[in-house]
């Protein structure tokens, strides 16, 4: 039986459309398509937690979060409820494998008045395992219009000035559906052990970072070309070529030393990036946080914020965005205070920095870091007291990720570090150059007797117990309250001939490991949990960052 479509006279009458469906249901991977976009999506319940809006051919989209019936639940789901409510056009993205337990909120959606139509996702998946659909009969069963094409040509019906409309019929839904063969996966049954979901995640993490930085890998191997490429074939070329002495320097020591050595971690980085989305899109971070929810629970945590703790190994700033969608406020002030002590990829680069050069094989002791930078964020928690998180969630297939999605968020996360790069990094290392060779009479001089040197001076005695005498590594450290990057490329920058002690060189990790998140991180606790929570965080963090660092450099005493 088919739905009778109606084309309007006036083809502007519906501009606001709104994506709304359960969580995980595949609205972000759908608003990419329509609008260009690339939203983070993953394999897992709550990836977004804020309305996101992109005009596209005249046409507003709106990605909202997942909901599962118009009463909120938590703060992402008002949110979505509000969205719906100023909808012109409702698309209700809805999991093909879950179609019967998604119908309520349908329900929900066509109760609202405003036009609904329903977009089909996962169908492939469905087939694999013998489900059928019938669009036709599921059209008339629901009395709304149900796509299964491709967002393309679904972007070219709502833009078209399409008026959906469709008559009910008494077509049970039996007729028009069925699930396949539903139950759970060996691959399910296995990942939702708590046991193995641990030890799998221990064990994808140890081999992110010995693909990442032991010497015969991929990742250490591809960082060391481009910095010999970047830092010593194109800088000296530069150098040879420039006569000016000022300009030579600029360019060779504060773009090409600074900027262009932090490019060169690069490769490392996009190892860790891949990781991490390989457990998002296959559900394994789903399944962890499933499995851990009782452990997790011991140190005042919900398994929800696996979601959060994993995600900070990429950025922290994305991290604290991700429990916008906790159910109660000390809860996720709980979560945003430890995870600065998750260390993030812009990290990376300055545990680089400083132990390599003592360590032939740096993979260990780089492991041990980000491990115990999680170990310090679960303490803190067990600490800290307050309401605890329940933790609601879907249960999410465990699959083998698309390999061209993996790719674009691949794609996403490196182009992201390359423009932060190419933007910040390198305007915050010519900033330095000018102050560290410039006196305050502007004479070009020498960098100990540069403004760069008086200032720093300033803050010296604060790093002497952790073996630093030197003021450019008093500076690097301090510089890392911007981006995490700047340390490792001021002291590519600034110390040329960089050598340290042992002792020196795990203080300064200890205190980069333990210090407050960059501003971007800073600005999104403010945005998330107020300006007086983050402020209090910051000095406790500061003060955990000298004290810790203290302590590391006397055990080397």
């Amino acid at each position: 039986m088919r739905v009778k479509i109606k084309n309007p006279t006036d083809t502007a009458t519906r501009r606001r459309v709104v994506l709304a469906g359960n969580p995980n249901a595949g609205k972000t991977t759908l608003f990419n398509s329509l609008t260009g976009s690339n939203l983070r999506t993953g394999n897992f319940h709550g990836v977004t937690t804020s309305a996101f809006e992109k005009t596209s051919g005249g046409v507003t989209y709106v990605d909202s979060p997942g909901l599962y019936a118009m009463t909120a639940y938590s703060m992402e789901e008002i949110n979505a409820a509000e969205e719906i409510k100023n909808a012109d056009l409702i698309i209700n993205v809805t999991d093909a494998l879950t179609l019967e337990s998604g119908l309520n909120l349908t329900r929900r959606l066509t109760e609202t008045g405003k036009p609904v139509i329903m977009y089909l996702t996962k169908l492939g998946q469905l087939k694999r395992r013998g489900g059928t659909v019938d669009r036709e009969k599921l059209s008339a069963s629901l009395g709304i219009p149900v796509y299964t094409c491709t967002p393309k040509q679904l972007k070219k019906e709502i833009e078209g000035g399409v008026r959906f409309t469709a008559e009910k019929c008494a077509v049970p839904l039996s007729s028009a559906y069925s699930a396949g063969r539903e139950g759970v996966s060996r691959a399910d049954r296995l990942f939702y052990n708590r046991f193995f979901a641990l030890f799998f995640f221990i064990f994808s993490i140890a081999l992110m970072f010995f693909v990442a930085f032991h010497p015969i890998m991929p990742g250490a191997l591809l960082k060391g070309l481009t910095e010999t490429l970047v830092v010593d074939k194109l800088g000296g070329f530069i150098y040879g070529k420039m006569q000016n002495e000022i300009l030579a320097s600029l360019v060779c020591e504060g773009l090409l030393s600074g900027a262009g050595s932090v490019l060169s971690f690069v490769p490392q980085l996009a190892v860790l990036y891949l990781f991490l989305t390989l457990l998002d899109e296959s559900g394994i971070t789903s399944a962890l946080a499933f499995a851990t929810d009782g452990l997790f629970e011991k140190v005042n945590l919900s398994g929800r914020a696996a979601f959060s703790l994993i995600s900070g190994f990429g950025c922290t700033a994305a991290a604290i965005m991700t429990t916008r969608g906790y159910s109660t406020e000390n809860a996720q002030k709980r979560t945003i205070a430890v995870l600065p002590f998750i260390p993030c990829g812009a990290k990376l680069p300055v545990f680089l920095t400083f132990l390599s050069p003592l360590f032939r094989n740096p993979f260990p002791v780089i492991t041990l870091f980000y491990f115990a930078g999680l170990a310090i964020s679960l303490l803190f928690s067990f600490m800290l007291k307050g309401e605890k998180e329940g933790m609601l969630s879907e249960v999410t297939p465990i699959i083998f990720p698309a390999l061209n999605t993996v790719a674009k968020k691949l794609y996403f996360y490196v182009k992201g570090f390359i423009i932060k790069v190419a933007g910040i990094i390198t305007l915050f290392c010519l900033i330095s150059w000018v102050l560290s060779h410039f006196s305050f009479t502007f004479e070009y001089v020498g960098a100990d007797k540069s403004m760069l040197a008086h200032i720093s001076r300033v803050i010296l005695p604060l790093f002497y117990p952790m073996g630093i005498t030197d003021w450019r590594l008093a500076y690097s450290a301090l510089c890392g309250f911007i981006a995490k990057e700047n340390v490792a490329a001021t002291v590519a920058m600034l110390i040329p001939e960089f050598s340290i002690g042992l002792g020196e060189a795990v203080a300064m990790s200890t205190f980069i490991l333990l210090s407050p998140a960059c501003i971007s991180a800073l600005s999104a606790s403010v945005k998330e949990a107020g300006l007086k929570f983050t402020v209090k965080c910051f000095i406790v963090q500061l003060l955990v960052a000298f004290a810790g660092a203290y302590a590391i450099h006397l055990l080397f005493l």
